[in-house]
């Protein structure tokens, strides 16, 4: 007989998932295409940090070595995983790449490279991070140069003395044009087209989630107040530095927002300097929306990604408003954790969806613990 659940994708959000099934005593299979584990964390960059502190970023019952620091690093975190992994003996299959998932006789068919199965239950877990967005910018067929995603980008050897535009509003973006700074042509072209905000990374000489550990006994009258200070204490006047910033409420929302002071540090120094968004692409330069024009060598587009189990979920479903199937009892603007059971589908589960709070890897946790919980009641059915 087949697992009662087959969980899809090996990353955190599936290792979490297997980590809760295997501790409510039902039976399981992860299954990853990939041939390594968390493949999307085993290949970033090595300068690559969690934006969330160690505190809440862990897995069940397993701390972060005090080596790896406040905020540990992409690699650290894939040795993390890993020894997670080794130390439950979780059940995961790689190499096994889905095909198809649809709902069948009250349960779900999975068609994979390993043969067809049926389930009561499965769990999505392929998360955000494995299907790059690629914005469709006029001229990108005709450019010379190299062109490529954040997700393909492992450090910046390849760009040494290069003429290189990282084009991206989020962290993924100031961090690479902010290491590129170092190494690349100087300055490093950093396109936005909203802008960027940008917050301490310790408000107050504090990570903001030892913050809300101080908060979380306080009483709500004194623990809202002081959470909304710290949450959206900014570093101001970017302007005059010469950092792109939001100019209206619309643009605002768009921006992104990054902790740290590391791209005001590199933008002063000259490694940086911050541009408008592309407009379109000619051979050897990118035309921005300010008219001007900037021969580079090479372009990274730090656009952010789509949810990656549309490649596979044979379903017609409404989306939220960050593209997740909706939920049951979800709202389509929901900002919670809430049901992981889509609505309208019994019997499937999405678990690494939530990345606001205390961040992703607390949150795929408290996802995976509330999917399992779900399904332990689906099994108990008549």
């Amino acid at each position: 007989m087949a697992e009662h659940v087959v969980v899809i994708g090996a990353g955190p959000a599936g290792i979490a998932s297997a980590y809760f099934l295997k501790q409510a005593h039902i039976s399981y299979q992860v299954i990853d295409r990939a041939e390594v584990l968390a493949s999307t964390w085993s290949d970033l960059y090595p300068s690559l940090r969690l934006n969330t502190t160690r505190f809440f970023s862990h897995l069940p019952g397993r701390k972060f070595p005090l080596s790896y620091g406040l905020f540990p690093t992409s690699q650290q975190y894939h040795r993390y995983l890993a020894a997670f992994v080794e130390q439950h003996a979780l059940n995961i299959q790689l190499g096994v790449n889905v095909r198809r998932a649809w709902p069948h006789d009250g349960g779900w068919c999975v068609d994979t490279s390993a043969g067809t199965s049926w389930h009561p239950a499965i769990i999505s877990a392929t998360g955000r991070f494995s299907k790059p967005y690629w914005p469709s910018i006029p001229g990108m067929d005709r450019f010379s140069g190299q062109l490529l995603h954040a997700h393909d980008y492992h450090g910046p050897e390849p760009f040494i003395g290069k003429r290189v535009m990282v084009v991206g509003n989020g962290p993924s973006g100031v961090d690479i044009a902010t290491e590129l700074g170092r190494y690349a042509a100087r300055p490093a072209l950093l396109s936005q087209r909203t802008g960027v905000k940008l917050s301490p990374r310790y408000p107050w000489g504090l990570p903001k989630h030892v913050w809300m550990m101080i908060a979380e006994p306080l009483p709500d009258r004194l623990a809202r107040p002081l959470l909304d200070k710290v949450l959206t204490m900014t570093f101001e006047n970017l302007d005059a530095v010469g950092i792109k910033t939001p100019k209206t409420e619309a643009e605002s929302s768009a921006a992104g927002a990054t902790r740290g002071a590391e791209l005001i540090k590199a933008v002063k120094a000259g490694n940086v300097t911050s541009v408008d968004g592309p407009a379109c692409f000619e051979p050897d330069a990118v035309v921005l929306v300010d008219g001007s024009r900037h021969v580079v060598d090479a372009v990274i587009l730090a656009t952010g990604y789509h949810p990656a189990l549309f490649d596979y979920l044979d379903i017609d479903v409404g989306t939220n408003a960050d593209g997740w199937p909706i939920r049951v009892d979800e709202p389509p603007d929901d900002v919670t954790v809430g049901r992981r059971e889509v609505a309208g589908y019994p019997g499937l589960y999405l678990v690494g969806t939530f990345y606001q709070g205390k961040g992703a890897m607390y949150n795929i946790n408290v996802e995976a613990q509330a999917a399992v919980e779900e399904i332990k009641r689906r099994l108990a059915s008549p």
